[in-house]
């Protein structure tokens, strides 16, 4: 694959989006090639572009962050003339991804019980909150409600009265990699078996489904997992801790890593203690464990003491801010940055998340193509989308 050749060039993708959960999994696609048509109300468009602050210039980062690479058209499905275009983009898409309200496109026959009936290969996914079925069918789902709902708050955070949600709508992340990894596959079942279906995503299922450690924890030990911080609930030393400089993660995973990292820190003696022998006793004690490391590491050179950990084999990591995020040099030798003139700055944002690798260039990662910036206002791109889509089909019946 090149930087020109992408796996789902050519694939029509129709999506009826809003916030996060579908436009990340549709920015996944365009990534790999997919012309992605991204459907908008009259106005301000996705509510998202109104989610700023008076030093964001008018723009919001969250918009920007998940519509790269689409194309933007304004429809007004409250009329017929928005309904019946809409009807006709539908009809030449291969995939139609949405995340309305459950069986809000159903009044408006943009559903996949109607559309299937003149397209059987049609791919259609649904992303939703709860699915599409259910006691919680219609309740309202952020990311936030998600997190709380599907168990991950209650592991997140440094106790039972402090709890937290992560710091990027993570539930909305992997629900949108399940909706787009979902259609894929249901793409290649087309290629083999001439048919499409429909995909039915739930983040409430995939929060739950990454729960499974904590759940299997549960269930042997009849222990109901709490939040511990950065704390790993069966290795220690596994968390952050504070050096001179900057805080580190170090992760600790096997005996043999704790008996080098007794060494490089000078006391040699902490693995011969029988608190400390193992991980289940270092994790038993780990408040006295860390008693005794915090000085040590308190007084180290935050650089210093990862390069030497990572010299030695050991997993370890500074704990990076943004602008030491965008400077990373490892994300710079993979060109993982674009750079984009926003506002009349300059600036820089990432990329897709995966390289291919050119064979015929000694193995040697490939960007993929350059990105094009998301839709700088609502329906930007609706003369063209109509003309590429739509006037074909016009052209083929007269």
């Amino acid at each position: 694959m090149t930087t020109t050749d992408r796996p789902l060039d050519g694939v029509r993708v129709l999506s009826f989006e809003h916030a996060w959960a579908a436009p990340y999994g549709t920015m996944m696609l365009a990534d790999m090639g997919a012309d992605v048509v991204k459907v908008e109300p009259p106005g301000v468009g996705d509510h998202v572009r109104a989610w700023t602050r008076n030093d964001l210039r008018g723009l919001s980062p969250h918009f920007l962050a998940v519509n790269r690479n689409k194309r933007s058209v304004v429809l007004d499905l409250k009329t017929p003339d928005g309904l019946a275009t809409a009807r006709g983009l539908a009809a030449r898409a291969d995939v139609v991804v949405e995340n309305f309200s459950p069986g809000s496109l159903d009044r408006l026959g943009l559903d996949y019980a109607t559309l299937s009936e003149a397209d059987p290969a049609l791919v259609y996914c649904s992303v939703s909150g709860f699915g599409t079925s259910g006691p919680y069918r219609d309740r309202r789902a952020y990311d936030l409600l998600i997190q709380a709902e599907g168990g991950l708050m209650s592991v997140t955070g440094e106790g039972p009265d402090q709890l937290a949600k992560v710091g990027v709508p993570v539930v909305d992340i992997m629900a949108a990699m399940v909706a787009a990894f979902s259609v894929v596959c249901a793409l290649r079942d087309r290629e083999r078996h001439g048919r499409g279906r429909h995909i039915d995503v739930a983040m409430l299922d995939v929060a739950a489904s990454v729960m499974a450690f904590n759940v299997f924890s549960h269930g042997i030990s009849g222990v109901v997992p709490q939040p511990l911080g950065t704390a790993h609930p069966l290795l220690a030393p596994y968390e952050i801790y504070p050096t001179r400089t900057g805080p580190v993660a170090i992760a600790i995973l096997t005996e043999a890593h704790w008996a080098v990292f007794c060494t490089l820190l000078g006391r040699p003696d902490l693995r011969d203690q029988a608190e400390f022998a193992t991980a289940p006793m270092r994790v038993e004690n780990r408040d006295r464990l860390n008693e005794q490391l915090r000085p040590i590491l308190a007084d180290r050179d935050q650089g210093e003491l990862v390069d030497t950990l990572a010299r030695h084999g050991l997993a370890c990591a500074r704990v990076n801010d943004v602008p030491a995020l965008v400077e990373h040099p490892q994300l710079a030798h993979r060109n993982f940055f674009s750079s984009w003139e926003l506002a009349g700055r300059q600036m820089v944002a990432p990329g897709a998340p995966w390289r291919a690798v050119a064979e015929a260039e000694g193995g040697t990662p490939v960007a993929p193509a350059a990105d094009r910036l998301p839709a700088e206002r609502p329906g930007q791109d609706t003369d063209a989308v109509l003309r590429d889509w739509l006037a074909p089909a016009a052209e083929a019946t007269a």
